[in-house]
């Protein structure tokens, strides 16, 4: 028999808990907690594998709390849930939680049922595949930056501060990307969320579905949360920075997603994580427009499948 994986449920109105225990204690040995620092004291004497924490809470907001799991239990897959969109909140979830999923309340059962289960899928996965080795944080200078921008400005700053190591490339258009990742190995993708009029997001989705080795970071004066939250559930973005940008916060979040680009190609389960939610508008449109994009990166499929080789 398979051994039953372990999920806390962390949010401070009780009656939340109630329908989210009964409808996963069958498939999981289910926790829950009505603070964050009772689901810490959980977290530190358990093995959890999966934690799904609201994000408006009195004594620590969820993703304080989520924070602080990815310090002290880093393979935990997290996931937060709350019911409002607050932008502060939603970008400090992927810049410092580097959280799996981000979901809306009152929650979809189905699509609340299929984030846990792609969650688990990772875990086990991880699990499966977990070294003892120290994943080395050495970086390949082979690999490139492409920065994606109306402007050459932060590709000045990023050329000064990394072409001396690593092939740092600019795009200004949908097409130019193409072009450039067909042909490049692009670590890092830095882009606005609009380019000259054209929107980025399902570029992203597709970039992401189909080569999971490339971070995403989003540098945009946009304020909207729904967007932010699409980008980390359908585009597994990395982070997300308002501009203007400070060159020191920006060449930080490039070196820590050139790190986590070596982490994966050392140890290949963690692309598990990179797995994005399907995308829910599916208009003739957008359906064209990912076709397209999947028929430019047929290289980045090969590309992959050699990786896994």
């Amino acid at each position: 028999m398979t051994k039953k994986l372990n999920i806390l449920f962390v949010d401070d109105e009780k009656q939340i808990l109630i329908p989210l225990k009964a409808m996963f204690k069958k498939i999981f040995n289910v926790k829950t907690a009505i603070s964050g620092p009772d689901a810490l004291e959980i977290i530190r004497s358990n093995s959890i594998q999966i934690i799904v924490s609201d994000q408006r809470m009195p004594e620590m907001r969820g993703i304080e709390l989520l924070k602080l799991v990815k310090e002290i239990s880093p393979s935990t897959v997290r996931i937060l849930l709350t019911g409002y969109a607050d932008l502060n909140a939603v970008v400090e979830s992927v810049n410092t939680g580097e959280i799996f999923r981000f979901i809306e309340k009152p929650w979809n059962n189905e699509r609340l049922r299929n984030t846990i289960d792609i969650a688990a899928k990772i875990s086990l996965t991880q699990a499966e595949n977990k070294h003892d080795m120290e994943l080395s944080s050495d970086i390949s200078s082979q690999v490139g930056i492409l920065v994606v921008d109306d402007t050459l400005d932060i590709f000045t700053t990023i050329h000064h501060s990394f072409g001396h190591q690593h092939n740092v490339y600019s795009a200004k258009s949908i097409q130019e990307t193409l072009k450039i990742l067909e042909v490049q190995d692009i670590a890092v993708l830095l882009t606005d969320t609009v380019v000259q009029g054209e929107e980025m997001n399902t570029l992203i989705h597709v970039l992401k579905e189909t080569y999971p080795l490339t971070l995403v970071i989003v540098l945009t004066t946009q304020a909207d949360a729904h967007l932010v939250v699409r980008l980390i559930n359908e585009g597994q973005i990395f982070r997300y920075l308002p501009k203007p940008v400070e060159s020191h916060l920006l060449e930080f979040s490039i070196n820590a997603a050139l790190k986590r680009y070596t982490q994966f190609r050392q140890e290949p389960s963690l692309l598990e994580s990179q797995q994005v939610e399907k995308t829910y508008e599916e208009t003739p449109e957008l359906k064209g427009k990912v076709t397209m994009f999947k028929d430019k990166l047929k290289s980045l499929q090969k590309r992959l499948k050699n990786f896994w080789l």
